[in-house]
């Protein structure tokens, strides 16, 4: 996809140094931060911003009237009269918002006594992000130009948020980045950082947001995709692509192709040439499982001849069937067509596609081809399910695991190495028994163990597990539990120490018992 230009007016005024900085304290200040803006509205994050309305009653404990205004004006969207602003908003302050165009006064419907903001302003990830904003100043009908910047705060973009990685980097690149948010949450753990989007409009506002959060090792780049980065290589690559599923390619911050694959597809493809061995790329998109197989083996072919050096992970967040999808592209398209959802079934059925999946996709690339023993590990190849508590460093530690796990099954050291290990039960485990009427009592006849970290999972087991389970409290180990149960008779007599090494690392490895710390780090 090439960049197009817009004839829509692009707000926001590079300023000095010293404008940022009055800019972006006077917003601090004012304790304009997620938090505090989310008990204001009474909301639990921003993603129902546009579900709300301001509580004008001042009942909102700790929210003052100068908050009050920077909502009204900057999240809210609303138009406010000059004086209430001139009381709340000091004069030198009020110079600067003006001067960096944050804010204007009078036109564009607002009225000659009002000021409004040109964007909307997030306090998000602890960040202020300017983006476009989503409503006319005076309500006339909206109409998004192809290239507007989405605004950080709907459920996507912080799931993306969530999930990306924590860990020190030399060179992370924000593919796709819009606003620039996940860049400037990036530079916070890698020395250098490049926000690349294929819009001028996208370059513009990321370049502010960048400045007005003093993010000076972020480097904007306006790019079709990997077009102006030849040559160079980063430890982090992080992308949430457009991937609606669309004929036109419209709107470039929705529109991935007829399929919604192909800007995912193209950043895939580019990693064996940008991703540095040891890096990680993460993203959250959207695919197809085909009847060529899961999205996330579809992904790995991407990869092409490189494929054997990356482990992929997709962690499932939802699913869509494709008649429900043609369905409600028919209904956002407006179109009066009765026909279009078969059209939409035509091209769905021709390409194989058996359902939509949406979720986070992690694909990691070896840093050396072999373990430490020289030997070769398949490359991994893993279907999740995203929990509430799964977040970036999750996906490491899985990858970190199975490789870990790989190489001490191929070694045969398996049961040695976790019979050692001290674990503990989970903190977020639940067990669900249920039980069933015999002779005339309540006796159990289930246990299913549940988790929400690091993913999601639920597992069966069988009731003599739980009992034995409960005994793991971090002070002795696997071995240890096993010869005590087994002289208690809580075990079943064929049952091996082999077997219950493999029984707890399957506990571990779905987070119903912790390791910590883990045998990788260890060694």
């Amino acid at each position: 996809m090439g960049a197009e230009e817009t004839s829509v007016e692009v707000p926001l005024k590079m300023g000095s140094v010293e404008e940022f900085e009055r800019v972006e304290s006077f917003f601090k200040a004012t304790g304009f931060d997620e938090e505090a803006v989310c008990r204001a509205l009474k909301v639990p994050d921003l993603s129902q911003l546009g579900e709300t309305k301001l509580d004008e009653s001042g009942a909102a404990e700790g929210i003052s009237d100068r908050l009050r205004l920077l909502i009204k004006l900057f999240l809210m969207l609303d138009p406010v009269d000059c004086e209430e602003v001139e009381r709340e908003i000091d004069e030198a302050s009020l110079a600067f918002l003006l001067a960096l165009d944050v804010l204007r006064a009078g036109g564009q419907g607002a009225g000659s006594e009002k000021y409004y903001s040109t964007v909307l302003i997030s306090p998000v990830a602890g960040l202020l992000l300017a983006s476009d904003r989503y409503r006319n100043v005076d309500d006339s009908p909206f109409i998004p130009p192809a290239d507007i910047v989405f605004p950080p705060i709907f459920l996507g973009t912080l799931r993306f948020l969530k999930n990306l990685p924590l860990s020190p980097a030399k060179d992370a690149l924000d593919l796709c980045s819009g606003s620039g948010v996940a860049a400037l949450a990036l530079s916070r753990c890698a020395e250098r950082v490049v926000a690349s989007d294929v819009t001028a409009r996208a370059a513009h506002f990321a370049e502010f947001n960048r400045s007005l959060n003093r993010c000076f090792n972020v480097e904007v780049a306006q790019s079709d995709l990997y077009s102006s980065l030849k040559g160079r290589a980063f430890d982090y690559i992080v992308s949430h692509p457009p991937y609606m599923p669309s004929l036109s390619n419209f709107l470039i911050y929705r529109d991935g192709g007829a399929t919604g694959e192909s800007l995912v597809k193209g950043v895939v493809e580019g990693l064996p040439e940008f991703l540095r061995p040891g890096g990680t790329f993460y993203c959250v998109t959207s695919g197809w499982d085909t009847t060529e197989g899961p999205f996330e083996a579809r992904m790995r072919g991407w990869l092409a001849e490189h494929q054997g050096e990356f482990d992929v992970i997709f962690a499932l967040f939802r699913t869509m069937s494709p008649e429900k999808l043609a369905v409600e592209l028919a209904e956002r398209s407006g179109s009066l067509d009765r026909s279009e959802p078969g059209q939409w079934m035509e091209i769905f059925g021709k390409g194989g596609m058996l359902r939509l999946v949406y979720g986070v996709m992690v694909i990691h690339r070896r840093a050396a081809p072999v373990d430490e023993r020289g030997a070769r590990i398949p490359a991994l190849t893993q279907h999740l399910r995203l929990g509430e508590l799964t977040d970036g460093s999750c996906f490491m530690w899985m990858l970190q695991w199975q490789l870990w796990r790989a190489g001490k099954e191929a070694g045969g050291e398996l049961t040695s190495a976790v019979s050692g290990l001290r674990p503990r039960l989970g903190s977020s485990l639940q067990v669900k028994v249920s039980y069933v009427v015999r002779e005339g009592t309540l006796a159990p006849s289930e246990v299913v163990l549940e988790t929400e970290w690091p993913f999601q999972a639920a597992t069966r087991v069988d009731l003599w597990a739980m009992p034995v389970t409960s005994n793991f409290d971090g002070g002795i180990t696997v071995a240890e539990v096993f010869e005590n149960a087994r002289r208690s008779s809580m075990l079943p007599e064929d049952l091996t120490l082999n077997d219950f090494s493999i029984l707890v690392a399957n506990m571990i490895e779905r987070g119903y018992l912790v390791a910590d710390p883990a045998p990788f780090e260890t060694g």
